[in-house]
């Protein structure tokens, strides 16, 4: 029989080791599902509100260790809007929790005694549910609610609020929480005794049901600046623009005068530099650079509206040759992006170059547009003042080429996903056309380009979603929900040491433009909460990878060293035993020697 050598020893020990590493992973992974159920509140479909019948549905999760995948399983059969929330309950559950879900696939089962379950007023309650299930909270099972989820973890309004209502109080329920927006318009009967309660976030709907406070209010004062050095590099982006037709005496910033240019402005309104002075007033250099922005583009075009034709394709040509130089400056810097600064810093000047290249390319050289012409000169400007923002210090992330693919591409999927939902309410729409473009820059390898246009087409979508059913007295109220959503979103960036440029640019011209714009306000308040949370794709260097995939976390770091115990311990025992039987097989050796000594010593006395 061969002997056991040292380097078997160390090699058995070795794969005990490893064998007993993924023992415990294994284990632990099949101990790990969590599961847990909603009451879900439904309402037949009838033209006739009055007679709408109320009723309840169940909706069960199972999270288990995965790689993101998600499973919705229905009976009867679900409408795609209810399967298309399903998913944003589990996206905006992830990111209430900061937590990294590509290591989980979630499965959802709902059952109903209806013939079809639909609509997306389970949204809320479901999101509801994947928080707690996600952070091992009990839910409070005297408690239902309904209501639709929307990106700033919103609760909004639903249909057949009294028939539901009525539903839960006959099925026992002691409590039920209402979107806020329904109190108006769909106050449940008189005849009720359970308890109605409006609520407008997804922290308080949590609070309700499982005790815990998931409130990340902050004080958050309107125009103040949590970046010293953003003030610093927006008000020389502002000082630039805004001086370029005009002047800098003593210091102090001349704006130009429109009327001078032979620009008639017919009220305050159309004088943007009127608009951008009252801006600075209130420290709000984003709003009064893209104000100083629309002056210039109106002084230029005056400017050129006498040259000859020859005249203007030499700037045309000139302007061409300057956007393709910086343009091919720029890629060189997008292959050594590492800080969300330096991403968004190259969002936006690749995003202004591209607009001054469209405005070119949509006209001949035979038949130039001074307008576009001057459009496109200005946008070209502002594309170099804006590359100042990569010199803004920040938090180092992983961001090569191969990430920066599938953040595009998880960013096009969101978008699809929530397209298709709006368009089962407005088929027709030119959304699509805009997706278009972002899939040509992923078409083009061009994956920051893509993901910065498709986060602003799922803004403009969801923008459209939490107002569907919102009426026109109600916007204003709708849009301190959302600037209030985006300042949680940036004081939450604030505290992890980063500062969204443009998630607090976008913020900051929604609340210039609220008294004069409340739609286009909206709109770029849906821009800077969009646009506040992109570190959530990315990780950082120190951010280790297991070889099966999984990022070391706390509790994968504790199943590793178990497993490392328990092989070293096993290798112990082993070594102990292989030592106690070569101690075994010396000591019978000797002693066969000593008896076979002791016959070779008898048989020679006898001779």
């Amino acid at each position: 029989m061969k002997k056991f050598t040292l380097t078997s020893f160390l090699l058995l020990s070795f794969l005990i080791i490893i064998f007993s590493i993924q023992f415990s992973y294994a284990f632990t992974n099949s101990n790990s599902e969590a599961s847990g159920h909603m009451t879900l509140l439904t309402v037949s479909e009838s033209d006739n509100v009055s007679l709408e019948q109320g009723g309840v549905a169940d909706l069960y999760l199972i999270v288990k260790p995965g790689t993101g995948r998600i499973f919705i399983d229905s009976f009867p059969l679900s409408k795609i809007d209810t399967q298309v929330t399903i998913r944003f309950a589990s996206e905006m559950a992830c990111d209430l929790l900061n937590k990294d879900c590509s290591n989980y696939d979630f499965f959802y089962t709902i059952t109903a005694n209806s013939a079809l379950v639909g609509g997306p007023s389970a949204g809320a309650a479901a999101t509801v549910l994947t928080v707690a299930v996600l952070d091992n909270q009990k839910l409070d099972n005297t408690t239902v609610m309904t209501g639709t989820i929307n990106s700033g973890d919103l609760i909004g309004p639903v249909a057949g609020v009294p028939a539901k209502a009525l539903a839960a109080q006959e099925k026992g329920y002691k409590r039920i929480l209402i979107p806020a927006w329904d109190i108006v318009n769909n106050t449940p009967s008189k005849n009720l005794t359970i308890e109605v309660i409006p609520i407008s976030t997804l922290e308080s709907a949590l609070y309700y049901f499982t005790g815990k406070n998931y409130s990340t209010k902050d004080d958050f004062i309107t125009n103040s600046v949590y970046s010293e050095e953003y003030t610093k590099i927006m008000s020389q982006v502002t000082m630039d623009l805004c001086a370029k037709y005009g002047g800098i005496v003593n210091n102090t910033l001349v704006l130009p005068n429109l009327t001078a240019y032979g620009i008639n402005v017919t009220n305050a309104s159309q004088d943007n530099f009127l608009l951008a002075l009252n801006a600075l007033n209130s420290s709000s250099f984003y709003s009064a650079a893209s104000f100083c922005f629309g002056g210039n583009v109106k002084i230029r075009d005056a400017l050129t509206k006498n040259l000859t034709s020859a005249e203007l394709k030499v700037l045309y040509a000139k302007l061409l040759t300057n956007i393709t130089d910086f343009e091919r400056d720029l890629d060189k810097t997008s292959e050594s992006l590492s800080t969300i600064s330096e991403l968004e810093t190259y969002m936006v000047v690749a995003e202004r170059l591209s607009e001054a290249k469209e405005a070119l390319s949509e006209m001949s050289p035979e038949n130039i547009s001074t307008y576009q012409l001057a459009f496109a000169n200005e946008r070209f400007y502002t594309a170099t003042v804006w590359s100042r923002f990569s010199k803004l210090p920040g938090q180092k992330f992983i961001m090569d080429k191969n990430l920066l693919r599938m953040v595009c591409s998880q960013k096009l999927s969101e978008v699809e996903e929530r397209l298709n939902y709006l368009e089962l309410y407005y088929p027709k729409g030119d959304i699509r056309d805009e997706l278009t473009k972002a899939y040509g820059f992923y078409n083009q390898q061009d994956y920051a380009l893509c993901i910065f246009t498709a986060s602003k087409i799922k803004a403009d979508v969801d923008v459209v979603l939490s107002a569907i059913f919102v009426p026109d007295t109600n916007i204003d109220k709708l849009f301190d929900e959302k600037i209030s959503a985006a300042q949680r979103a940036i004081v939450k960036q604030e505290r992890t040491g980063i500062f969204p440029i443009l998630g607090y640019s976008y913020y900051e011209y929604a609340v210039t433009l609220k008294d004069t714009d409340k739609y286009s306000s909206l709109l770029y308040a849906e821009y800077s909460l969009e646009l506040s949370n992109l570190n959530m794709y990315f990780k950082k260097p120190d951010s280790l990878v297991l070889p099966v995939g999984r990022a070391i976390n706390g509790s994968n770091v504790y199943i590793f060293i178990l497993g490392l115990c328990i092989g070293v311990l096993v290798t112990i025992l082993i070594g102990l035993g292989i030592t106690s039987i070569r101690s075994k097989s010396r000591n019978k050796k000797n002693k066969d020697i000593k008896i076979d000594k002791k016959i070779e010593f008898r048989n020679k006395r006898k001779k």
